[in-house]
């Protein structure tokens, strides 16, 4: 019983992992194509669902891969903040190699703010989130 709760609760955790870096990323191409610099930056249609697709994989891989989920039941700040920020830079990292192994020509302030922003919306999310943590593991009724 105790173990199916925790599965519960990881697959929520990695499913809104996927929704947030979604919306990171969108929000990072919107604020990259309304900041006037020299170059513009358009990517098509084909190839922002490849970087989108990549990306989830990578920051739900490094979730899992640092044992994020496991630790989010715990409910200390602290340990939320490092293995959001661990996540999201190498989730990032990940995408800059991929990035390069394409031959893509992606924009360093676009780079930026994706990991900024998924960085935060993590960490909001799931500091926010500690009650629900709490309320899953200790077996609360739904």
């Amino acid at each position: 019983m105790f173990s199916r709760r925790r599965r519960k609760a990881r697959i929520l955790f990695g499913l809104s992992d996927i929704l947030l870096t979604a919306i990171a990323f969108t929000a990072a191409y919107a604020s990259r194509i309304v900041l006037p610099l020299e170059r513009d930056f358009f990517l098509s249609i084909e190839v922002r669902a490849l970087l989108l697709g990549f990306s989830l994989l990578a920051w739900l891989g490094m979730g899992l891969w640092l044992n994020v989920y496991e630790r989010l039941e715990a409910g200390n700040p602290k340990v939320i903040l490092r293995d959001s920020f661990h996540q999201s830079l190498l989730g990032l990292t990940s995408l800059v190699f991929f990035q390069y192994t394409l031959r893509l020509d992606l924009s360093r302030p676009f780079l930026g703010f994706f990991g900024i922003y998924a960085f935060v919306m993590l960490c909001a999310f799931r500091l926010a989130a500690t009650r629900v943590v709490m309320a899953v593991r200790q077996g609360a009724p739904n």
